[in-house]
């Protein structure tokens, strides 16, 4: 397992102020707010996530550990890759060192880590604005009615400086699957050259 240093998928976030001073995080399931991106074809994906009680994800405070295992099925009639786009939110905010409890200097956080699964192999990293886009990709064809490994098992939310994060922060964290017929490359093609076969079918053009 590694960690990656990024967002918990399917969550819409809210970070609230105590009058206390003390900082706490309240998670929210966003029912129905989960995009399929599919090619044409019998091709159908659907994504669910198991373990995530949302009373287990309120009242958070930092380096809470919230259980979440996003996992895609394949719900169509064909064999398919699949991949999971995660959009991450960063903050230019404080942490606190966790072997030296001391602040470290202000820079370009993601609010959440998470150890991906080795089922799972990350295609791309893109910083846009306030969010990193990571594209994961699975390593193994997907038959009809089966269903990937979770990508994740849990989500920690980073050790943030008491008052970097405030009331009127609203993250949303958006994951949307990504599914592509199993024939669209030719056998021992990379997941990385697969995805890319989806993104020219999406957009319509040829590489």
């Amino acid at each position: 397992m590694k960690t990656e240093k990024v967002a918990a998928a399917f969550l819409g976030v809210s970070l609230f102020a105590a009058s206390s001073g003390l900082t706490n995080a309240y998670l929210t399931a966003r029912p129905k707010a989960l995009a399929n991106l599919i090619t044409p074809g019998l091709v159908d994906i659907e994504l669910t996530e198991p373990a995530w009680k949302p009373e287990r994800a309120t009242g958070l405070i930092p380096g809470s550990v919230v259980p979440k295992n996003p996992t895609a099925i394949n719900t169509g009639e064909s064999d398919i890759w699949i991949f999971l786009c995660v959009s991450v939110p960063v903050k230019h905010i404080s942490v606190v060192n966790p072997q030296t409890h001391r602040k470290e200097p202000a820079a370009d956080i993601g609010l959440f880590s998470f150890s991906v699964a080795e089922d799972w192999e990350r295609i791309s990293s893109e910083r846009v604005q306030d969010s990193i886009n990571y594209v994961y990709g699975y390593r193994q064809i997907i038959k009809p009615g089966e269903k990937t490994a979770p990508l994740f098992e849990s989500v920690t939310l980073v050790n943030y400086l008491e008052g970097e994060l405030i009331a009127d922060d609203a993250l949303q964290i958006p994951v949307q699957a990504a599914a592509v017929q199993d024939h669209v490359c030719a056998p021992g093609a990379s997941l990385a050259e697969i995805y890319d076969v989806y993104l020219a079918q999406e957009s319509g053009t040829q590489r």
